[in-house]
């Protein structure tokens, strides 16, 4: 039997037995089908063990389901996000201008250069969410970092005279 069941320390929740059940279908044959033993359909079925992404590609064919509709991660599990990445050219003069647009469109500021902001957000909208930003321009000390990072802001980092924060819009 090829493409077997990878057992991790989170094991996801799915609904063969329920599939299953409304096409007569047994354990064996579905197993014939996604090319399983009975004893790995059971495994699967009972939380002791996940399909390989080869298998869960099979088992959702012979459901005519998508694999998320079978098959669900449990929550102590983290996705990795997307991200869209976009540069924009910035002077000194537009940039907090282009950070204010860039930030209520989603868009997080992750770095910076020479005429250049560095952005990334969410491809999923249901990802996103706004930005603030602020932009000192002065000499900044330990304790002043210190007062913005106890407001909620991040420090990105510095160009020449410029310090760059940024927080999650409302959380201000």
């Amino acid at each position: 039997m090829s493409g077997g069941l990878y057992t991790l320390g989170h094991q996801m929740r799915n609904r063969l037995k329920e599939l299953r059940a409304a096409i007569n279908l047994s354990q064996d044959g579905l197993g014939e089908r996604v090319r399983l033993s009975r004893q790995a359909v059971n495994a699967i079925e009972n939380g002791r063990g996940d399909p390989s992404l080869e298998v869960a590609f099979r088992v959702a064919r012979v459901f005519g389901l998508p694999i998320e509709a079978i098959f669900t991660p449990p929550e102590d599990i983290v996705l990795t996000t997307a991200f869209d990445y976009q540069d924009r050219l910035a002077t000194a003069i537009d940039e907090v201008g282009i950070l204010k647009e860039m930030g209520e469109s989603g868009w997080e500021l992750t770095g910076f250069g020479p005429l250049v902001l560095h952005f990334r957000r969410p491809i999923d909208e249901l990802g996103r969410r706004p930005w603030e930003y602020q932009r000192l321009t002065t000499l900044l000390d330990a304790g002043a970092r210190q007062a913005m990072e106890r407001q909620g802001w991040k420090y990105v980092g510095a160009w020449v005279v410029f310090h760059y924060f940024k927080r999650l819009a409302g959380l201000g």
